[in-house]
């Protein structure tokens, strides 16, 4: 394999080109001898001497190239470059996978050579992942803080920008800092010294200056330029927009011409099923919906029509399909979601169910359907809104007068459930007028009706529940009656009522820090309210387990069940039991590390067999 031989005489180095990837005897060679690959040149490469050049020979029969570089060339003191010439920056080819030493090294001799009337130092520090290069200006004949100072100031960032290279860029939304081959600045010395100016350097100042106001006005005269430009170009960017504005205008009132709307009223209404609306949202044309549903980035969803939009011509179809930002009157105050589920009477319902609570709801869309020659062509969603925030597509959808909704409470308990709703309101309206606080029941007053109620309840035998308080029907009372069942949500509280004697034996059910479900049987002994890490609401339980001779104690602050007496559940609870006909036995776990549904299975299993849990901050009643 040969390869090309180029010498670069700035970098005093030799430089290896290969055509294609060198066979692994050629690169194990390369490396003893001391050559380093450059990613950025491509090459492989090393500093010239003998060795080194024996080495190349032995690999290239090629005549030696040099290499061009656009690093300045070596000036006698005949060719010294002008300050105003010095100070200007062009990027140079510079090998950045050097040694940070080796590197510092090439810029000390730059800067030397750029400006011999001003002494540099620059050093090299830090450690191995953190290495620094710091360029510190010590003197020059320039003043601090003039022009000629910070020209050259400039230019040494430049140079020292130039010579960074980034492994791995940051990241400002993870606060993740770059990763760099060096990191240092440039600075001024804090004994900075100005030297003495010769004449020659007062010349070379005032050469700087003049070239410094060509610069300027001839920066002046290319802003003005581009300045002209940019008010061309906005001026004809204005006469398109009127332009555009007229056009549009022309199609609104095409719109407005060309339909006949259609307020529909309950028994009107109906349903078209399995819409197809676009993941994408807010998108200005109908194409665009498509395109994203052919690409299979949707959903289906049901949706109420309550209005119909009727077109009159296809032009006032297509006018509208294509303006779907735009705002029209007759999308105002439509669409939205709804749910029949009969455990939701108010939104309050809703956000305060469970997250496993809220999937089993299904929800709704109220929407206008979109009609030209007596065909429905998509459904608008308005969300409320005057525009067609939401579009759903309808080639493969049915239109049907209604949909059967599979509820989860039947009619009875929903009737069982009103009727403790009605008693419950009465409770309340008893508590806050036996106490006169008719205004300040929600606020001041608040533990005053909050023990009073539940007094109350206790007295009338009345157990609290989320799905009692879902069929309330005053919605202040509603939203009071989930702070209270929060507010005994507590821990601490719920010991506190339990009455646990000590020498009795119960049962613990809870998730362990693996998400695993654990059933612990112990003798109790005692338990005392305290903070426990970053939990203010804990309780300290000591115990002693089943088959322990000694106490334990553990620490509870989250959820918990825990029943009178020892018992223990059969392995089909939480799994799935699959017997083989060659005796062999599968199990599989019927949930996931940490599925709160483990205790919905546990509170399953043991209310039929008639046991209640003295203590339940999973799923509390009061």
């Amino acid at each position: 394999m040969t390869a090309v031989l180029r010498i670069n005489e700035e970098l005093n180095g030799i430089e290896l080109y290969f055509e294609s990837k060198p066979e692994q005897e050629v690169l194990t060679h390369l490396k003893s001898s001391g050559f380093r690959y450059s990613g950025f040149k491509k090459c492989w490469w090393n500093k010239r001497n003998e060795k080194s050049m024996e080495v190349a020979n032995s690999l290239t029969k090629q005549e030696i190239a040099y290499a061009t570089t656009t690093m300045p060339k070596k000036k006698t003191k005949n060719e010294k470059l002008s300050l105003w010439d010095a100070t200007q920056w062009n990027d140079i080819d510079v090998n950045k996978e050097q040694e940070v030493k080796e590197l510092a090294k090439e810029i000390r001799k730059h800067v030397r050579q750029r400006f011999p009337q001003c002494k540099f130092s620059v050093t090299t520090g830090g450690s191995y992942l953190h290495s620094t290069i710091n360029i510190t200006i010590k003197s020059s004949p320039y003043e601090k803080g003039s022009v000629y100072l910070t020209a050259i100031y400039d230019y040494c960032n430049s140079l020292l920008n130039n010579y960074r290279h980034c492994y791995s860029p940051a990241d400002p939304y993870n606060d993740y800092a770059g990763s760099y081959n060096f990191y240092g600045h440039v600075s001024l010395d804090w004994e900075y010294k100005e030297t003495e100016q010769t004449e020659e350097i007062k010349e070379d100042m005032t050469l700087f200056d003049s070239k410094l106001e060509e610069f300027k006005e001839a920066e002046k005269t290319r802003k003005e330029k581009e300045l002209q430009e940019y008010l061309k170009e906005q001026e004809i960017k204005n006469a398109e927009y009127k332009r555009q504005q007229q056009e549009e205008k022309k199609q609104i009132e095409n719109i407005y011409s060309s339909i006949v709307v259609k307020q529909l009223n309950e028994e009107q209404q109906y349903f078209v099923i399995d819409s197809q609306f676009a993941n994408l949202n807010k998108n200005s044309t109908l194409d665009q919906y498509k395109d994203e549903v052919t690409k299979g980035d949707f959903t289906l969803e049901n949706v109420k029509i309550t209005k119909e939009v009727h077109f009159n011509t296809e032009e006032a179809l297509n006018n509208f399909s294509n303006m779907l930002l735009n705002e029209f009157d007759f999308l105002s105050e439509t669409g939205g979601s709804f749910t029949e589920d009969n455990r939701i009477n108010s939104m309050i319902d809703y956000y305060n169910m469970d997250d496993l609570e809220k999937r089993t709801v299904q929800w709704n869309l109220y929407g206008v359907g979109v009609y030209y020659n007596g065909k429905l062509q998509f459904i608008v969603d308005a969300q409320g809104y005057s525009y067609a925030r939401y579009v759903g597509l309808v080639d493969n959808a049915k239109i049907e007068k209604s949909i059967s909704y599979k509820q989860t409470l039947n009619e009875e308990e929903v009737q069982e459930l009103k009727n403790q709703a009605d008693k419950l309101e009465d409770i309340s309206t008893s508590v806050i007028e036996e106490l006169n606080m008719f205004e300040t029941w929600k606020k001041e007053d608040w533990n005053k009706y909050k023990a009073s109620l539940k007094e109350k309840l206790r007295l009338n035998n009345f157990k609290l529940s989320k799905n009692v308080v879902q069929q309330v029907g005053i919605e202040e009372l509603k939203i009071s009656l989930y702070r209270i069942l929060q507010e005994v949500d507590s821990i601490q509280e719920q010991f506190k009522n339990a009455d646990l004697e000590k020498g009795e034996k119960y049962t613990l059910f809870y998730i362990s820090d693996l998400g695993s479900l654990i059933t612990e049987r112990i003798t109790y002994d005692s338990c005392q309210p305290t903070k426990y890490a970053q939990y203010d609401n804990a309780v300290k339980l000591t115990y002693r387990p089943e088959n322990k001779r000694k106490l334990y104690y553990r620490h509870f602050y989250s959820e918990l069940l825990i029943f009178k007496g020892w018992h223990s559940l059969p392995e089909t609870v939480l799994n799935n039991v699959e017997l083989k006909p060659d005796g062999m036995k599968i199990i599989h776990n019927k949930y996931h590390s940490c599925d709160k549904r483990q205790f919905d299975e546990v509170l399953g299993y043991l209310n039929k067999k008639s046991f209640k849990p003295i203590i339940n901050t999973y799923k509390p009643n009061l």
